[in-house]
């Protein structure tokens, strides 16, 4: 493709503003193109495929649909020349703007375009690191016995007053305002002095005991997920029909071989105890290779483009969006009820969004100078051959394998001192999420 011309600014280390102009020519060669394409598929009466006018096409089609067309075969086209001319090779898809284009008219926009920035690697071997301590102690093993217990735990009822944490049977109903109760009532079972149920319920049923009745209004809050809901004020009434106590065994032999199928309470310590080992050993490789993070960003320098930052909290908080939607909930609303603007949101974002593209440089920088690399068949067998993954998905396993190897390198490198401290890590009987 032929160009009128380009014009290159460097905005700031790595970002470059091109405004590039399309002669006329070029522009009704892809848009006669385009026609012929059109002119194949469009169906129009009294004409075979690939011989309707380009007049009657653009009655049928729409001159906003051939425009939409031309550009999108166009920009892409004429920035791909306008790189190669400049020798510049972007790391996210260049965005364009200000496109100004009319039919029998050159095309002229500006494209934003960001460069792999620099990276300076300092020593990435034989790192001084901290090799944390595994061991479990006395404390945390009552701790997760305790949580066996809870487990095993059974309920009986109680003529006592609920206790936090007792369950509660009750029949209830929501009336709104002005309603009156109905035969209708709703069950269900609840724990008491528990959050996360909407009215709060199970809060109002602490100190209620068997027969007892009671009743409480609650106005959900205007920015409420439901908008029929949001801001009404509604009386909850209750009726009591049983509290079941919580009753934690004592962990004996004969308990521990029924409930559980092992020989001894000392077999349990012991299966525990290895479990709280392996969550600890876990916690200690990542308290460990975020140490190898923090000192390769300490060794090796690399500065960001701005531009590129913001792109990457854009789809942060992209991401973000998607997953509140999948929730029912819209990012606006989300963000009132943490009282933040999207500005502060984005903000918080920013360092994390800065650590993890410099690590991604910095890491990408040291693949080359070893020669580390990741094949298409190792992509393939991960993947697994009766799936095909898309270009995308394959970048991100690709990028995914490449910095676990160069990590490897790092920390296998590394000259470790043992360290006092014992990682934090969950130490309850249930498996790890």
């Amino acid at each position: 493709m032929q160009l009128a011309s380009v014009q290159v600014a460097q905005k700031e280390p790595h970002v470059f503003e091109l405004q590039v102009e399309v002669p006329a020519e070029e522009v009704q060669r892809v848009t006669n193109s385009v026609y012929r394409q059109l002119s194949r598929t469009v169906r129009v009466p009294g004409f075979r495929p690939g011989h309707v006018p380009p007049g009657l096409i653009k009655r049928w089609v729409g001159e906003e649909q051939i425009r939409q067309q031309v550009l999108e075969d166009l920009l892409p086209e004429a920035l791909m020349e306008a790189l190669r001319q400049h020798n510049l090779e972007p790391i996210v898809l260049p965005e364009w703007r200000d496109v100004q284009f009319n039919e029998g008219q050159p095309l002229r926009f500006t494209a934003e375009v960001i460069t792999k920035p620099e990276v300076q690697l300092g020593n990435y071997k034989g790192l001084k690191l901290k090799r944390a301590k595994v061991q479990v102690t006395e404390e945390m093993l009552q701790e997760a016995l305790e949580e066996v217990r809870k487990d095993l735990a059974r309920y009986e009822p109680t003529d006592e007053p609920a206790r936090e944490g007792d369950r509660v049977r009750v029949r209830y109903q929501v009336l709104e305002e002005g309603e009156e109760p109905s035969e209708q009532w709703q069950s269900g079972t609840f724990v008491a002095g528990s959050s996360g149920w909407t009215p709060p319920l199970p809060q109002n049923l602490v100190g209620k005991k068997k027969g007892d009745e009671g009743e409480f209004t609650f106005t959900y809050p205007d920015d409420y997920q439901n908008p029929q809901l949001a801001g009404k004020t509604v009386r909850v009434i209750f009726a009591v029909e049983g509290v079941l106590r919580q009753i934690l065994p004592e962990l004996t032999d004969e308990v521990v071989k029924q409930e559980l199928g092992l020989e001894s309470v000392e077999a349990l310590k012991e299966e525990v105890r290895r479990e709280l080992e392996n969550r600890l050993r876990r916690a200690a490789r990542a308290s460990e290779r975020v140490q190898a993070e923090d000192a390769l960003l300490q060794q090796c320098q690399v500065t960001l483009p701005n531009a590129l930052v913001e792109r990457f909290v854009d789809e942060l908080v992209a991401e973000t969006a998607n997953s509140l939607r999948q929730q029912g909930l819209s990012l606006e609303i989300w963000l009132n009820r943490q009282g933040k603007t999207l500005d502060e949101y984005r903000n918080e974002l920013k360092p994390d969004a800065e650590r993890t593209l410099k690590l991604r440089f910095i890491l990408e920088a040291i693949a080359e100078r070893e020669g580390i690399t990741v094949s298409d068949e190792e992509l393939v067998q991960l993947a697994g051959e009766e799936r095909e993954l898309s270009d995308e998905e394959i970048a991100s396993l690709r990028r995914r394998l490449l910095e676990q190897r160069v990590m490897d390198l790092v920390m296998t490198t590394a000259e470790w001192v043992e360290s006092e401290e014992t990682p934090e890590a969950n130490v309850g009987s249930g498996s790890d999420e």
